[in-house]
């Protein structure tokens, strides 16, 4: 068997930041939009300075994703509770 096989491979570099970067940017459309979003940018910014290109996407979905989570907390009460 090889040494390099698919199931021994490691994260290249920036690709850590990216995931855990979807993952804040999931959350910043529910819970701390601000504060979500920005770590969402930041760790996508910091995955694209790494080399990851899909960086330059989720600082554009941290982006995106604030606004609609923002926009969610504005909503009238009437239109979002049961």
């Amino acid at each position: 068997m090889a040494p390099d096989t698919p199931s021994t491979r490691r994260l290249q570099p920036g690709q850590a930041a990216a995931i855990w970067g979807v993952v804040a940017v999931a959350w910043a459309v529910f819970l701390l939009p601000p504060f979500f979003g920005a770590v969402g940018f930041a760790l996508g910014g910091y995955a694209w300075w790494r080399g990851e290109r899909r960086g330059r996407w989720i600082m554009l979905a941290a982006v995106l994703a604030t606004i609609v989570g923002i926009a969610i907390g504005y909503l009238p009460d009437w239109f979002v509770s049961n």
